[in-house]
């Protein structure tokens, strides 16, 4: 994503990704392209050139949804400029791109339970700085992305300034965040609470990205696809009305049920297992664009993730709406 000149300050003389000193001109034989509202050395750029895939998707012809051909996660992006993955750090990335995973790393031995899910996040081999850094990063775009959540919505992407590096929003301006409406299968700017196509519904709400507010993390089956996510209870039986079977729904602190899903989203993009076409084409409406969907055969035990939070299954089970819905 290449910056606009007066946003990119001129003292900003080195490549955030791993800390070499650049000189000239953006996108010069010494200095590449800016990505992502950053500096880039040369080799930097190249190691990340191919790393999104546009997607074509947006009505807005100034502005596209790009896939990260890594780990699969979507970032919005101004058309013609260049960007990379909130999440995925590189084999180059040190210095000030490792500033926040050394500063997480910090914290474990003095916070059990966060440990555990840094743990968990990382996989097998022993927590790296990097792997600390893309939990941060992970983290952080979950809560941007949850203030702009809402019933009825899916594949929310936005653009947020500062990631993968620094693990938090370093600037205020973006391309803002987009999602698709399930109700007209239309992709929309998220500025108001509601469609700009279609009626407001009544249930129709903003979720607030506050650490203590209950939440729930679910798991649902569909003809050989289990879907996991973060939402309400209205989400929930989204997938239901559209046929999905109920396997788990787990409700905690809205913080670890974000920091739950990132985990669920790593292990994801570790398996390294795509999905065949003709299962895509049969998932129901309400599972989107499929990236937080694996195949049946994945054991997952949300109760594992989020290990302070409370199995309300039954809520769903053993409602009315609920068993008109599963039938």
């Amino acid at each position: 994503m290449t910056a606009p000149r007066s946003r990119v300050r001129p003292t900003q003389c080195i490549c955030v990704n791993c800390g070499d000193t650049v000189h000239g001109r953006a996108n010069t034989r010494r200095r590449g392209p800016d990505i992502a509202w950053y500096v880039h050395c040369r080799p930097c750029a190249n190691l990340v050139a191919d790393q999104m895939q546009p997607l074509g998707l947006l009505p807005d012809r100034s502005v596209d949804l790009y896939r990260c051909q890594t780990c699969g996660s979507l970032r919005v992006c101004r058309t013609g400029w260049r960007t990379r993955c909130h999440l995925c750090l590189d084999e180059r990335s040190a210095g000030p791109s490792l500033t926040a995973g050394a500063r997480l790393l910090t914290r474990l031995p003095d916070e059990p339970a966060l440990a555990d899910r840094v743990r968990r996040f990382a996989g097998p081999e022993p927590v790296s700085i990097r792997a600390a850094a893309e939990f941060q990063a992970a983290i952080a775009l979950g809560e941007e992305l949850d203030r702009h959540r809402r019933d009825g919505w899916t594949d929310l992407a936005g653009d947020v300034h500062g990631l993968p590096w620094y693990g938090a929003r370093q600037a205020p301006f973006s391309h803002g965040t987009w999602g698709l409406h399930l109700r007209c299968g239309s992709w929309q700017r998220l500025r108001d609470r509601t469609c700009a196509q279609c009626p407001p519904e009544p249930e129709d709400r903003t979720f607030a990205a506050l650490r203590d507010t209950p939440y729930l993390l679910y798991l649902v089956r569909h003809r050989g696809l289990l879907k996991f996510g973060v939402g309400g209870a209205s989400r929930v039986r989204q997938h239901l009305r559209a046929g999905a079977q109920l396997v788990e729904v787990v409700e905690g602190r809205h913080a670890d049920v974000i920091e739950a899903e990132a985990v669920l989203k790593r292990q994801k993009r570790a398996a390294g297992e795509p999905l065949r076409w003709w299962r895509i084409r049969r998932m129901p409406e309400s599972f989107g664009a499929g990236t937080e969907v694996v195949r049946n055969g994945v054991r997952i035990s949300l109760a594992d993730y989020l290990r302070d939070g409370i199995d309300v299954t039954s809520r769903f089970t053993s409602t009315p709406d609920t068993k008109r819905d599963s039938a």
